[in-house]
């Protein structure tokens, strides 16, 4: 007890930084919680995950049409973005068209599970009917569009 006595002053500081620091670790546990930053939202999607190779795959298929100079595919939680960049004399009715056929590439399970955007971009940004953007929904049937 007599150590106790005579460092009083070191053992008051001592409880003081110990107190702040079990402050400071709720803080940060409250303020940056760890975890999936989807919470519950992304539940079965082990089920329908793409691979890389996979997505490669539907980057190959989706450019194998005349006037598309490059495809690329990002996945976001539950949301597919198609990205589609045209040559400037592409026609925005058979890019449309093209991007509806190209949802066959995609089974039930995924197209129920999954948003699907797809944007087409214009090589030229003088192009009026570009950029499109189309969104298809996991319960919908079909592709709505920004400028229809």
């Amino acid at each position: 007890m007599e150590v106790v006595k005579n460092n009083k002053s070191i053992f008051i500081i001592l409880g003081i930084i110990f107190i702040f620091l079990i402050v400071v670790l709720i803080g940060v546990k409250a303020f940056f919680p760890s975890g999936n930053a989807y919470g519950d939202r992304l539940k079965g999607i082990d089920k329908v995950s793409f691979s890389d190779k996979e997505i490669q795959k539907l980057e190959k298929e989706i450019s194998s049409r005349d006037k598309i100079k490059k495809v690329s595919i990002d996945i976001k939680g539950r949301l597919i973005n198609i990205i589609l960049t045209v040559e400037k004399d592409a026609d925005l009715g058979d890019m449309k068209d093209h991007c509806k056929d190209k949802l066959e590439l995609f089974d039930e399970d995924e197209l129920k599970y999954y948003d699907i955007q797809f944007y087409i971009i214009n090589v030229s940004d003088k192009e009026e009917h570009f950029p499109a953007i189309g969104y298809k929904h996991k319960t919908s049937e079909s592709i709505e569009w920004s400028n229809n």
